[in-house]
Protein backbone atom coordinates (compact mmCIF):
# COMPACT_ATOMS: atom_id res chain seq x y z
CA UNK A 1 0.00 0.00 0.00
CA UNK A 2 3.06 2.07 0.52
CA UNK A 3 4.34 1.88 -2.32
CA UNK A 4 1.13 2.59 -4.76
CA UNK A 5 0.96 5.80 -2.76
CA UNK A 6 4.27 6.57 -3.10
CA UNK A 7 4.37 5.58 -7.01
CA UNK A 8 1.18 7.42 -7.51
CA UNK A 9 2.27 10.77 -5.59
CA UNK A 10 4.92 10.53 -7.92
CA UNK A 11 3.51 10.33 -11.32
CA UNK A 12 1.20 13.63 -9.78
CA UNK A 13 4.02 15.51 -9.12
CA UNK A 14 5.85 14.33 -12.89
CA UNK A 15 2.31 15.24 -14.44
CA UNK A 16 1.99 18.56 -12.71
CA UNK A 17 5.66 19.42 -13.33
CA UNK A 18 5.48 18.70 -17.45
CA UNK A 19 2.30 20.54 -17.32
CA UNK A 20 3.90 24.41 -15.72
CA UNK A 21 6.83 23.85 -17.85
CA UNK A 22 4.40 22.65 -21.00
CA UNK A 23 2.16 26.36 -19.98
CA UNK A 24 5.66 27.91 -19.64
CA UNK A 25 6.73 26.82 -22.82
CA UNK A 26 3.51 27.76 -24.71
CA UNK A 27 3.45 31.31 -23.07
CA UNK A 28 6.93 32.28 -24.50
CA UNK A 29 5.37 31.13 -27.77
CA UNK A 30 2.94 33.32 -28.04
CA UNK A 31 4.31 36.72 -27.24
CA UNK A 32 2.12 40.32 -28.09
CA UNK A 33 3.20 41.33 -31.91
CA UNK A 34 2.73 44.64 -33.20
CA UNK A 35 1.73 45.51 -35.79
CA UNK A 36 -0.93 42.42 -35.99
CA UNK A 37 -3.24 41.31 -38.57
CA UNK A 38 -6.20 42.67 -36.61
CA UNK A 39 -6.03 46.14 -36.87
CA UNK A 40 -4.48 47.69 -40.22
CA UNK A 41 -2.22 50.38 -39.92
CA UNK A 42 -0.97 53.17 -41.92
CA UNK A 43 2.84 52.96 -41.82
CA UNK A 44 4.95 50.93 -39.96
CA UNK A 45 8.31 52.21 -38.58
CA UNK A 46 9.49 48.79 -37.19
CA UNK A 47 8.25 45.72 -35.91
CA UNK A 48 8.02 45.01 -31.59
CA UNK A 49 7.57 41.47 -30.17
CA UNK A 50 7.07 41.00 -26.50
CA UNK A 51 7.82 37.79 -24.71
CA UNK A 52 6.80 37.02 -21.26
CA UNK A 53 10.68 36.86 -20.21
CA UNK A 54 13.41 38.64 -21.01
CA UNK A 55 15.07 37.67 -24.64
CA UNK A 56 18.02 37.85 -26.79
CA UNK A 57 18.01 38.19 -30.60
CA UNK A 58 20.38 36.86 -33.47
CA UNK A 59 19.26 37.36 -36.65
CA UNK A 60 19.60 35.05 -39.28
CA UNK A 61 22.38 35.62 -42.01
CA UNK A 62 21.16 38.39 -44.64
CA UNK A 63 18.21 39.50 -42.03
CA UNK A 64 14.39 38.35 -42.46
CA UNK A 65 12.39 39.70 -45.72
CA UNK A 66 8.88 41.00 -45.11
CA UNK A 67 7.00 40.59 -48.36
CA UNK A 68 3.93 42.42 -50.14
CA UNK A 69 1.78 39.71 -51.06
CA UNK A 70 0.19 41.30 -53.60
CA UNK A 71 3.22 42.92 -55.61
CA UNK A 72 6.20 40.75 -53.78
CA UNK A 73 7.98 43.55 -52.90
CA UNK A 74 10.61 42.98 -50.24
CA UNK A 75 11.70 45.15 -47.34
CA UNK A 76 14.19 43.29 -45.18
CA UNK A 77 14.20 43.32 -41.36
CA UNK A 78 18.26 44.09 -41.00
CA UNK A 79 18.62 44.98 -37.19
CA UNK A 80 17.32 43.91 -33.99
CA UNK A 81 17.40 45.87 -30.72
CA UNK A 82 16.73 44.59 -27.32
CA UNK A 83 16.68 47.99 -24.69
CA UNK A 84 18.03 47.65 -20.99
CA UNK A 85 14.57 49.31 -20.41
CA UNK A 86 12.72 47.03 -22.06
CA UNK A 87 14.50 43.59 -21.96
CA UNK A 88 11.71 41.70 -23.03
CA UNK A 89 10.93 43.06 -26.57
CA UNK A 90 12.51 42.69 -29.56
CA UNK A 91 12.67 45.32 -31.88
CA UNK A 92 13.23 44.79 -35.36
CA UNK A 93 14.15 47.43 -37.26
CA UNK A 94 14.30 47.60 -41.44
CA UNK A 95 17.44 48.35 -43.38
CA UNK A 96 18.51 51.89 -44.01
CA UNK A 97 18.54 53.51 -47.59
CA UNK A 98 20.46 56.66 -48.82
CA UNK A 99 17.70 59.09 -48.88
CA UNK A 100 18.81 63.42 -50.30
CA UNK A 101 20.14 64.71 -47.10
CA UNK A 102 21.66 68.51 -46.49
CA UNK A 103 23.98 70.10 -48.94
CA UNK A 104 22.64 67.77 -51.75
CA UNK A 105 24.55 65.17 -49.64
CA UNK A 106 22.93 61.26 -49.46
CA UNK A 107 22.24 60.27 -45.91
CA UNK A 108 21.44 56.69 -44.83
CA UNK A 109 18.15 56.38 -42.80
CA UNK A 110 15.57 53.36 -41.65
CA UNK A 111 13.10 52.50 -43.97
CA UNK A 112 9.36 52.58 -43.20
CA UNK A 113 6.41 50.44 -44.81
CA UNK A 114 3.59 52.77 -46.17
CA UNK A 115 2.51 50.97 -49.41
CA UNK A 116 -1.12 49.75 -48.82
CA UNK A 117 -1.07 45.75 -49.18
CA UNK A 118 -0.97 43.01 -46.94
CA UNK A 119 2.57 41.64 -45.39
CA UNK A 120 3.61 38.67 -44.19
CA UNK A 121 7.68 37.58 -42.86
CA UNK A 122 8.76 34.31 -40.71
CA UNK A 123 10.96 34.26 -37.92
CA UNK A 124 13.10 31.49 -38.02
CA UNK A 125 13.21 28.58 -35.14
CA UNK A 126 16.35 30.01 -32.62
CA UNK A 127 16.40 33.26 -33.74
CA UNK A 128 15.12 34.18 -29.99
CA UNK A 129 15.51 32.79 -26.75
CA UNK A 130 14.99 33.86 -23.67
CA UNK A 131 17.74 34.05 -20.65
CA UNK A 132 17.08 30.93 -19.30
CA UNK A 133 17.34 28.94 -22.16
CA UNK A 134 13.64 28.85 -24.03
CA UNK A 135 13.62 28.89 -27.41
CA UNK A 136 11.06 30.37 -29.85
CA UNK A 137 9.89 28.76 -32.49
CA UNK A 138 9.08 29.50 -36.37
CA UNK A 139 6.26 31.47 -36.25
CA UNK A 140 4.99 33.51 -39.44
CA UNK A 141 2.93 37.01 -39.01
CA UNK A 142 0.86 39.06 -41.17
CA UNK A 143 -0.14 42.57 -41.37
CA UNK A 144 -1.49 45.02 -43.22
CA UNK A 145 -1.34 48.82 -44.80
CA UNK A 146 -4.04 50.43 -45.47
CA UNK A 147 -5.32 54.14 -47.35
CA UNK A 148 -6.12 57.15 -45.92
CA UNK A 149 -8.67 59.83 -47.06
CA UNK A 150 -9.72 63.07 -45.49
CA UNK A 151 -12.83 64.36 -43.80
CA UNK A 152 -14.05 66.70 -46.61
CA UNK A 153 -16.32 68.53 -44.06
CA UNK A 154 -18.93 68.91 -41.16
CA UNK A 155 -22.08 70.69 -40.52
CA UNK A 156 -23.24 73.13 -39.05
CA UNK A 157 -20.51 75.45 -39.19
CA UNK A 158 -22.46 77.68 -36.71
CA UNK A 159 -25.42 77.69 -35.04
CA UNK A 160 -27.18 78.58 -31.81
CA UNK A 161 -27.48 75.44 -30.57
CA UNK A 162 -25.65 72.37 -31.65
CA UNK A 163 -27.40 68.81 -31.09
CA UNK A 164 -26.31 66.70 -34.04
CA UNK A 165 -23.23 66.97 -36.76
CA UNK A 166 -23.18 65.91 -40.44
CA UNK A 167 -19.79 64.67 -40.87
CA UNK A 168 -19.02 64.57 -45.37
CA UNK A 169 -16.36 62.40 -47.00
CA UNK A 170 -15.76 62.27 -50.86
CA UNK A 171 -15.33 58.69 -50.65
CA UNK A 172 -18.58 55.90 -50.01
CA UNK A 173 -18.16 54.83 -46.12
CA UNK A 174 -18.68 50.74 -46.24
CA UNK A 175 -18.09 50.53 -42.45
CA UNK A 176 -17.78 52.70 -39.06
CA UNK A 177 -15.74 51.83 -36.19
CA UNK A 178 -17.87 54.17 -33.60
CA UNK A 179 -16.26 53.80 -30.03
CA UNK A 180 -19.13 52.95 -27.55
CA UNK A 181 -18.91 56.69 -25.86
CA UNK A 182 -19.10 58.29 -29.62
CA UNK A 183 -17.26 61.05 -30.86
CA UNK A 184 -15.67 63.80 -28.28
CA UNK A 185 -16.35 67.68 -28.60
CA UNK A 186 -14.31 70.00 -26.63
CA UNK A 187 -14.26 73.62 -25.84
CA UNK A 188 -11.97 76.23 -27.51
CA UNK A 189 -9.91 75.70 -24.23
CA UNK A 190 -10.43 71.77 -23.69
CA UNK A 191 -11.08 72.27 -20.57
CA UNK A 192 -14.72 70.43 -20.77
CA UNK A 193 -16.10 68.11 -22.71
CA UNK A 194 -19.13 66.42 -24.71
CA UNK A 195 -20.02 63.11 -26.40
CA UNK A 196 -22.32 62.00 -29.41
CA UNK A 197 -24.00 59.06 -29.52
CA UNK A 198 -22.74 56.04 -30.90
CA UNK A 199 -25.52 55.64 -33.23
CA UNK A 200 -25.11 57.06 -36.09
CA UNK A 201 -26.58 57.48 -39.47
CA UNK A 202 -25.43 56.81 -43.03
CA UNK A 203 -26.38 58.65 -45.78
CA UNK A 204 -28.39 57.43 -49.46
CA UNK A 205 -25.20 58.02 -51.31
CA UNK A 206 -23.08 56.67 -48.62
CA UNK A 207 -20.46 59.80 -48.28
CA UNK A 208 -21.78 61.27 -44.65
CA UNK A 209 -22.53 60.34 -41.31
CA UNK A 210 -25.04 62.28 -38.84
CA UNK A 211 -24.62 61.91 -35.42
CA UNK A 212 -26.55 62.79 -32.66
CA UNK A 213 -25.36 64.64 -29.46
CA UNK A 214 -25.82 62.89 -26.24
CA UNK A 215 -26.89 66.30 -24.56
CA UNK A 216 -27.68 69.47 -26.77
CA UNK A 217 -24.61 72.58 -26.49
CA UNK A 218 -26.39 76.12 -26.15
CA UNK A 219 -23.36 78.02 -24.62
CA UNK A 220 -21.90 80.58 -26.99
CA UNK A 221 -18.38 79.85 -28.18
CA UNK A 222 -16.33 77.78 -30.54
CA UNK A 223 -16.23 74.06 -30.15
CA UNK A 224 -14.25 71.10 -31.99
CA UNK A 225 -15.30 68.12 -33.05
CA UNK A 226 -12.46 65.33 -32.45
CA UNK A 227 -12.44 62.31 -35.02
CA UNK A 228 -9.73 59.99 -34.32
CA UNK A 229 -8.00 57.56 -37.40
CA UNK A 230 -9.62 54.82 -38.07
CA UNK A 231 -13.21 55.35 -37.35
CA UNK A 232 -14.78 55.80 -40.94
CA UNK A 233 -13.86 52.87 -43.16
CA UNK A 234 -14.42 53.11 -47.21
CA UNK A 235 -13.38 50.33 -49.87
CA UNK A 236 -8.86 51.78 -50.35
CA UNK A 237 -8.65 52.96 -46.63
CA UNK A 238 -9.82 54.49 -43.25
CA UNK A 239 -9.85 58.75 -42.43
CA UNK A 240 -6.97 60.73 -41.52
CA UNK A 241 -7.04 62.25 -37.75
CA UNK A 242 -9.12 65.11 -38.25
CA UNK A 243 -10.83 68.22 -36.08
CA UNK A 244 -13.76 70.25 -37.36
CA UNK A 245 -14.60 73.28 -35.59
CA UNK A 246 -18.25 74.41 -34.71
CA UNK A 247 -19.48 77.98 -33.97
CA UNK A 248 -22.44 78.15 -31.52
CA UNK A 249 -23.40 81.74 -31.42
CA UNK A 250 -26.46 83.63 -29.68
CA UNK A 251 -28.74 84.68 -32.38
CA UNK A 252 -31.34 86.05 -29.95
CA UNK A 253 -32.47 89.54 -30.38
CA UNK A 254 -30.42 91.50 -28.26
CA UNK A 255 -29.26 95.56 -28.11
CA UNK A 256 -25.90 97.36 -27.19
CA UNK A 257 -24.47 100.82 -26.62
CA UNK A 258 -21.62 102.47 -27.91
CA UNK A 259 -20.49 102.13 -24.31
CA UNK A 260 -19.66 99.26 -22.32
CA UNK A 261 -21.06 99.96 -18.45
CA UNK A 262 -18.40 101.74 -16.18
CA UNK A 263 -16.52 103.23 -19.42
CA UNK A 264 -14.19 105.82 -19.19
CA UNK A 265 -14.10 108.22 -22.39
CA UNK A 266 -12.63 111.48 -23.24
CA UNK A 267 -16.27 113.13 -24.83
CA UNK A 268 -19.59 112.00 -24.87
CA UNK A 269 -21.24 113.29 -27.93
CA UNK A 270 -24.11 111.27 -26.97
CA UNK A 271 -25.83 107.52 -27.16
CA UNK A 272 -26.27 105.40 -30.09
CA UNK A 273 -28.13 101.94 -29.99
CA UNK A 274 -26.82 99.11 -32.17
CA UNK A 275 -28.87 95.77 -32.49
CA UNK A 276 -27.68 91.85 -32.89
CA UNK A 277 -29.79 89.46 -34.51
CA UNK A 278 -32.78 92.39 -35.85
CA UNK A 279 -34.07 92.76 -38.46
CA UNK A 280 -36.39 95.80 -37.72
CA UNK A 281 -36.56 98.03 -35.63
CA UNK A 282 -38.93 100.79 -34.49
CA UNK A 283 -39.24 103.54 -32.02
CA UNK A 284 -42.62 103.40 -29.82
CA UNK A 285 -44.85 106.59 -29.96
CA UNK A 286 -45.31 108.11 -27.06
CA UNK A 287 -42.94 106.05 -24.85
CA UNK A 288 -40.54 107.23 -22.15
CA UNK A 289 -37.25 109.21 -23.21
CA UNK A 290 -33.59 107.95 -22.73
CA UNK A 291 -32.49 109.94 -19.61
CA UNK A 292 -29.12 110.46 -18.33
CA UNK A 293 -28.22 111.64 -15.24
CA UNK A 294 -25.40 113.87 -14.50
CA UNK A 295 -22.35 114.74 -12.71
CA UNK A 296 -22.61 116.48 -9.35
CA UNK A 297 -26.69 116.07 -9.75
CA UNK A 298 -29.37 116.79 -12.62
CA UNK A 299 -30.71 115.44 -15.87
CA UNK A 300 -31.89 115.51 -19.15
CA UNK A 301 -34.00 113.74 -21.43
CA UNK A 302 -32.57 113.03 -25.22
CA UNK A 303 -34.35 112.57 -28.38
CA UNK A 304 -33.98 109.46 -30.31
CA UNK A 305 -34.41 108.78 -34.24
CA UNK A 306 -33.60 106.02 -36.37
CA UNK A 307 -30.56 106.16 -38.47
CA UNK A 308 -29.65 103.32 -40.77
CA UNK A 309 -31.01 100.74 -38.39
CA UNK A 310 -29.65 102.53 -35.42
CA UNK A 311 -31.03 104.53 -32.96
CA UNK A 312 -29.33 107.72 -32.47
CA UNK A 313 -30.10 109.51 -29.17
CA UNK A 314 -29.14 113.53 -28.90
CA UNK A 315 -29.11 115.77 -25.84
CA UNK A 316 -29.95 119.49 -25.91
CA UNK A 317 -27.05 120.27 -23.48
CA UNK A 318 -23.54 119.79 -23.83
CA UNK A 319 -21.94 116.64 -21.91
CA UNK A 320 -18.54 118.16 -20.99
CA UNK A 321 -18.22 118.01 -17.47
CA UNK A 322 -16.13 115.77 -15.61
CA UNK A 323 -17.78 112.59 -13.44
CA UNK A 324 -19.95 109.89 -13.99
CA UNK A 325 -23.22 110.38 -16.08
CA UNK A 326 -25.86 107.55 -16.17
CA UNK A 327 -27.75 106.90 -19.21
CA UNK A 328 -31.28 105.11 -18.59
CA UNK A 329 -32.98 103.59 -22.06
CA UNK A 330 -36.30 102.95 -20.41
CA UNK A 331 -38.18 99.50 -20.92
CA UNK A 332 -40.68 99.69 -23.93
CA UNK A 333 -39.25 102.81 -25.91
CA UNK A 334 -38.54 100.81 -29.18
CA UNK A 335 -39.33 97.26 -30.27
CA UNK A 336 -37.01 94.80 -32.05
CA UNK A 337 -38.77 92.21 -34.74
CA UNK A 338 -41.95 93.40 -32.47
CA UNK A 339 -40.94 92.99 -29.59
CA UNK A 340 -40.28 95.44 -26.54
CA UNK A 341 -37.10 96.06 -25.15
CA UNK A 342 -35.86 95.73 -21.62
CA UNK A 343 -34.85 98.93 -19.64
CA UNK A 344 -30.85 99.12 -18.91
CA UNK A 345 -28.93 101.35 -17.42
CA UNK A 346 -25.20 102.39 -18.80
CA UNK A 347 -22.82 104.46 -16.74
CA UNK A 348 -20.02 106.68 -18.35
CA UNK A 349 -17.33 107.92 -16.70
CA UNK A 350 -15.94 111.43 -18.38
CA UNK A 351 -11.98 112.62 -17.85
CA UNK A 352 -9.36 114.52 -19.17
CA UNK A 353 -6.03 113.03 -19.55
CA UNK A 354 -2.89 115.80 -20.08
CA UNK A 355 -1.21 113.42 -23.16
CA UNK A 356 2.64 113.36 -23.41
CA UNK A 357 3.21 113.83 -27.40
CA UNK A 358 5.20 110.61 -28.46
CA UNK A 359 8.98 111.09 -29.02
CA UNK A 360 11.97 109.10 -29.54
CA UNK A 361 14.85 110.33 -26.95
CA UNK A 362 17.94 107.82 -28.52
CA UNK A 363 18.53 105.08 -30.74
CA UNK A 364 21.26 102.48 -30.52
CA UNK A 365 23.05 102.06 -32.68
CA UNK A 366 22.84 105.69 -33.56
CA UNK A 367 22.12 106.72 -37.53
CA UNK A 368 25.10 106.87 -39.35
CA UNK A 369 28.10 104.36 -40.56
CA UNK A 370 28.01 101.24 -38.86
CA UNK A 371 29.52 97.47 -39.36
CA UNK A 372 26.66 95.16 -39.20
CA UNK A 373 22.67 95.79 -37.89
CA UNK A 374 21.85 93.23 -35.49
CA UNK A 375 20.15 95.03 -33.08
CA UNK A 376 18.26 98.18 -32.83
CA UNK A 377 16.83 99.71 -29.34
CA UNK A 378 14.49 102.92 -29.69
CA UNK A 379 14.26 104.65 -26.53
CA UNK A 380 11.50 106.76 -25.84
CA UNK A 381 10.16 110.34 -23.60
CA UNK A 382 7.61 107.76 -21.73
CA UNK A 383 6.54 103.94 -21.45
CA UNK A 384 5.20 102.51 -24.26
CA UNK A 385 4.27 98.71 -25.48
CA UNK A 386 3.05 97.45 -29.01
CA UNK A 387 -0.32 98.24 -29.61
CA UNK A 388 -3.08 95.50 -30.07
CA UNK A 389 -5.56 94.23 -32.64
CA UNK A 390 -7.97 91.48 -32.32
CA UNK A 391 -5.19 90.25 -29.47
CA UNK A 392 -2.27 90.79 -31.73
CA UNK A 393 0.59 92.85 -31.19
CA UNK A 394 1.12 95.37 -34.71
CA UNK A 395 4.31 95.82 -35.40
CA UNK A 396 5.69 93.32 -34.19
CA UNK A 397 7.57 92.40 -37.11
CA UNK A 398 8.85 95.63 -39.17
CA UNK A 399 11.18 95.72 -42.41
CA UNK A 400 14.14 97.48 -43.21
CA UNK A 401 15.30 97.78 -46.79
CA UNK A 402 18.21 98.85 -48.69
CA UNK A 403 16.27 99.90 -51.62
CA UNK A 404 16.37 96.60 -53.16
CA UNK A 405 16.48 94.22 -50.54
CA UNK A 406 14.10 94.04 -46.89
CA UNK A 407 15.08 92.59 -44.33
CA UNK A 408 12.78 91.58 -40.93
CA UNK A 409 12.88 93.50 -37.88
CA UNK A 410 10.97 91.56 -34.64
CA UNK A 411 10.34 93.08 -31.25
CA UNK A 412 12.54 90.81 -29.15
CA UNK A 413 10.32 90.80 -25.93
CA UNK A 414 6.58 92.91 -25.09
CA UNK A 415 7.67 95.83 -22.66
CA UNK A 416 5.18 96.51 -20.39
CA UNK A 417 5.90 99.82 -18.43
CA UNK A 418 8.91 100.24 -20.44
CA UNK A 419 10.59 103.62 -22.75
CA UNK A 420 12.51 101.02 -24.74
CA UNK A 421 11.81 98.88 -28.01
CA UNK A 422 14.15 96.23 -28.87
CA UNK A 423 14.09 94.91 -32.27
CA UNK A 424 16.18 92.42 -33.73
CA UNK A 425 17.83 91.33 -37.23
CA UNK A 426 16.78 88.60 -38.86
CA UNK A 427 15.36 86.50 -35.28
CA UNK A 428 15.64 83.14 -34.69
CA UNK A 429 13.80 82.16 -31.50
CA UNK A 430 16.23 80.38 -29.34
CA UNK A 431 13.92 79.28 -26.79
CA UNK A 432 14.24 82.11 -24.60
CA UNK A 433 14.03 84.60 -26.73
CA UNK A 434 14.91 86.46 -30.48
CA UNK A 435 18.37 85.63 -31.27
CA UNK A 436 19.95 88.15 -34.21
CA UNK A 437 21.15 87.36 -37.43
CA UNK A 438 23.27 90.46 -38.27
CA UNK A 439 22.93 92.02 -41.18
CA UNK A 440 26.33 92.33 -42.64
CA UNK A 441 25.94 94.09 -46.88
CA UNK A 442 27.34 96.81 -47.43
CA UNK A 443 25.12 99.28 -48.46
CA UNK A 444 21.96 102.07 -47.35
CA UNK A 445 19.43 100.88 -44.60
CA UNK A 446 16.24 103.02 -44.34
CA UNK A 447 13.98 102.36 -41.63
CA UNK A 448 10.28 104.48 -41.31
CA UNK A 449 9.56 104.91 -38.06
CA UNK A 450 6.04 105.13 -38.94
CA UNK A 451 6.05 101.34 -39.17
CA UNK A 452 6.11 100.82 -35.45
CA UNK A 453 2.59 101.43 -33.58
CA UNK A 454 3.02 101.95 -29.94
CA UNK A 455 0.17 102.60 -26.93
CA UNK A 456 1.26 105.38 -24.82
CA UNK A 457 0.19 107.54 -22.10
CA UNK A 458 0.48 105.11 -19.57
CA UNK A 459 -2.27 105.60 -16.69
CA UNK A 460 -2.73 103.36 -13.47
CA UNK A 461 -5.38 102.95 -12.11
CA UNK A 462 -6.78 100.33 -9.65
CA UNK A 463 -8.97 98.04 -11.35
CA UNK A 464 -12.20 96.21 -10.04
CA UNK A 465 -11.09 93.69 -8.13
CA UNK A 466 -8.71 95.92 -6.28
CA UNK A 467 -5.60 95.32 -8.36
CA UNK A 468 -3.17 97.79 -9.86
CA UNK A 469 -3.70 98.15 -13.77
CA UNK A 470 -2.66 100.31 -16.34
CA UNK A 471 -4.64 102.64 -19.18
CA UNK A 472 -3.52 103.01 -22.28
CA UNK A 473 -4.57 106.22 -23.40
CA UNK A 474 -3.13 106.77 -27.26
CA UNK A 475 -2.12 104.87 -30.06
CA UNK A 476 0.12 106.08 -32.47
CA UNK A 477 3.94 106.27 -34.13
CA UNK A 478 6.94 108.84 -34.28
CA UNK A 479 7.12 110.04 -38.05
CA UNK A 480 10.22 109.98 -40.15
CA UNK A 481 12.94 107.80 -41.14
CA UNK A 482 16.14 106.18 -39.49
CA UNK A 483 19.03 105.53 -41.99
CA UNK A 484 21.98 103.38 -41.32
CA UNK A 485 25.00 102.84 -43.62
CA UNK A 486 27.17 99.65 -43.52
CA UNK A 487 30.95 99.48 -44.53
CA UNK A 488 32.99 97.03 -43.48
CA UNK A 489 36.08 99.17 -43.58
CA UNK A 490 34.28 102.82 -43.86
CA UNK A 491 37.01 105.47 -44.89
CA UNK A 492 36.48 108.82 -43.71
CA UNK A 493 36.17 112.21 -45.87
CA UNK A 494 36.50 113.07 -49.48
CA UNK A 495 38.61 116.76 -49.40
CA UNK A 496 41.93 116.48 -51.59
CA UNK A 497 41.14 113.36 -53.29
CA UNK A 498 42.11 113.94 -56.63
CA UNK A 499 43.02 112.13 -59.93
CA UNK A 500 46.54 112.61 -61.42
CA UNK A 501 44.17 115.34 -64.10
CA UNK A 502 42.97 116.91 -61.27
CA UNK A 503 39.64 115.89 -61.14
CA UNK A 504 37.82 113.52 -58.79
CA UNK A 505 35.94 110.31 -60.20
CA UNK A 506 33.29 109.38 -58.24
CA UNK A 507 31.07 106.29 -58.77
CA UNK A 508 28.35 105.08 -56.16
CA UNK A 509 28.00 101.32 -54.98
CA UNK A 510 25.46 100.80 -58.24
CA UNK A 511 28.84 101.60 -60.17
CA UNK A 512 27.22 104.80 -61.50
CA UNK A 513 29.65 107.78 -62.17
CA UNK A 514 28.37 111.14 -60.22
CA UNK A 515 29.47 114.21 -60.53
CA UNK A 516 29.63 114.92 -56.52
CA UNK A 517 28.73 113.50 -53.23
CA UNK A 518 25.55 115.17 -52.24
CA UNK A 519 23.52 112.17 -50.70
CA UNK A 520 24.72 110.19 -47.29
CA UNK A 521 26.00 106.66 -48.73
CA UNK A 522 29.09 104.71 -49.87
CA UNK A 523 31.42 106.32 -52.73
CA UNK A 524 34.47 105.38 -54.58
CA UNK A 525 36.26 108.31 -55.10
CA UNK A 526 39.64 107.97 -57.31
CA UNK A 527 39.24 104.08 -56.18
CA UNK A 528 38.86 104.42 -52.36
CA UNK A 529 35.70 103.43 -50.49
CA UNK A 530 34.33 106.89 -48.40
CA UNK A 531 31.47 107.52 -46.91
CA UNK A 532 29.53 110.34 -46.29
Amino acid sequence: MRKFTFLFFSMFFMLGTSVAVSQEIADFNSPTVYPNSEKPETMVYNIRISFSKDITVTLPEGGIDVVNTTTQEVVKIANAQVYDWEPNTAVLEFEQKLVPGKDGKEELQPQYIETPGTYTYTIPAGCITSVDGDVFAEHTYTFSITSTFDVVGCSPKTTDKLEKVEITFEEEIVDVNMPEQGLTIWDMYYMNSWFTKSEFTLSEDKKSVTLELAEPITASGMYDLAIPQGIFVSANGINNYSTQTITIQDLTPSFYTNYDDENRVKEIPGLAIGFKNVSNVELVEGAAPVMVYLPGGGEAAGTAQIIEGSIIVAFDIALTEEGLYTFVIPAGMFKMDGVENESREVGVELYTFNLLPLEIVSITPAAGTVEQLDKIIIEFNQNVILAQKDWQEISREIKITDGVNEYTLTSNVSYTLSNKIEYVANAVWDGYGYASTPITAEGRYVLDLSDIILSYGAEKYIDEWGYENTRWNAQGSCEGTLVWTISAAPETGIDGVEAEDGEQVIYDLTGRRVKSITTPGIYIVNGVKVVK
